[in-house]
């Protein structure tokens, strides 16, 4: 693997991982810190009553998580997520508007190419690869720190023209795409493996909370002897942080499935972008293309020479000194 490919690979996971960091830094900033003890708590009924059950606004009243130790914890977690997903959403329409402009500049330098990039003869192929592919002009386009930092297909690009040796070639350029394309699968794959820990650390410290309330509801009232009812309504009570964090854990889940296959099209996209209007526009070069034009051309140079001795071993038998004896009489 060539050292561009994997200066890029690390690029992209270090901009997905800061990207992760920024999350977790503005989450620290903006997340409101919880009441000790919030006065509505001390008035929530200790029984069930079956309306409680079917109304929309008790399922929806998420002060339940606020309730300590864990309630900061979990607001926090909470917030990293809806951060994540709302920069990802952000970010992948940042991308498109990428791809877009990137189509833009293909399709004005490859899809119609100028004159002067016109076929010549061999022996200027073997020294100019450029005829073919613009490499200098696309990359003097793309030679902008800021939108190499904010889109993604510019980066790709730059690191698809970066050719260490003389010649690019069409094999080399469809071998080097391939590659960026995987890695560029898996990198998105991966940058995921953040939220889905984040998940489950969501879901384990609402299992914690729900402990906790547990203890604390229910050491006074078996020493009460309570009621069965009673009993049962302060259990529910203390489960309901747990169920609302399962709710919003599905909720997320649901959003960040929804993302990925958001991201899954975006990467086709690029794919069919690079290969469609690039690449297959190309003229097929080989890396062995130079070679056998110099082959070729020193061959016709060698039966240039042959001819030209044969022309002059032809002009030499026409002279007046060769002619037949019976015409000098």
């Amino acid at each position: 693997m060539e050292y561009g490919l994997r200066r890029y690979e690390a690029t992209q996971r270090l901009l997905w991982f800061l990207f992760f960091l920024v999350c977790l830094g503005i989450a620290y900033l903006t997340t409101p810190t919880p009441s000790p003890t919030p006065p509505e708590l001390s008035t929530m009924p200790r029984t069930l009553q079956p309306d409680m059950l079917k109304s929309l606004s008790f399922w929806l009243d998420f002060r339940w998580l606020r309730l300590d130790p864990f309630g900061k914890v979990l607001i926090y977690l909470v917030w990293v997520a809806f951060l994540f997903l709302g920069g990802r959403l952000l970010g992948l329409i940042v991308q498109y508007g990428g791809k877009y402009y990137v189509r833009s500049l293909l399709a004005a330098d490859i899809g119609h190419p100028e004159e002067n990039r016109k076929p010549s003869p061999l022996t200027s192929l073997s020294t100019r690869p450029e005829i073919t592919v613009p490499v200098m002009l696309l990359l003097k386009k793309t030679d902008n720190i800021f939108l190499r930092l904010l889109f993604h297909p510019l980066r790709r690009l730059r690191v698809l023209l970066t050719n260490p040796q003389r010649t690019l070639s069409s094999e080399t350029l469809a071998e080097k795409e391939r590659r960026l394309a995987e890695m560029d699968w898996e990198i998105i794959w991966s940058s995921w493996t953040p939220f889905r820990w984040l998940l489950r650390l969501l879901l384990l410290v609402g299992l914690g909370q729900t402990v906790w309330l547990l203890y604390q509801h229910l050491q006074p009232a078996l020493a009460g002897q309570r009621d069965l009812q009673e009993l049962f309504g302060l259990v529910f009570n203390a489960l309901i942080p747990l169920i609302q964090v399962i709710f919003l854990a599905v909720v997320c889940s649901v959003a960040s499935g929804l993302l990925k296959r958001l991201d899954s099209l975006y990467l086709s996209g690029v794919d069919a972008l690079f290969y469609d209007r690039f690449l297959n526009r190309l003229p097929y070069q080989s890396s062995d293309t130079p070679i056998l034009l110099e082959m070729l051309q020193k061959n016709f140079q060698e039966l240039h020479a042959a001819l030209g001795r044969l022309e002059r071993s032809v002009a030499a038998g026409k002279d007046p000194a060769s002619k037949a004896p019976g015409n000098d009489k």
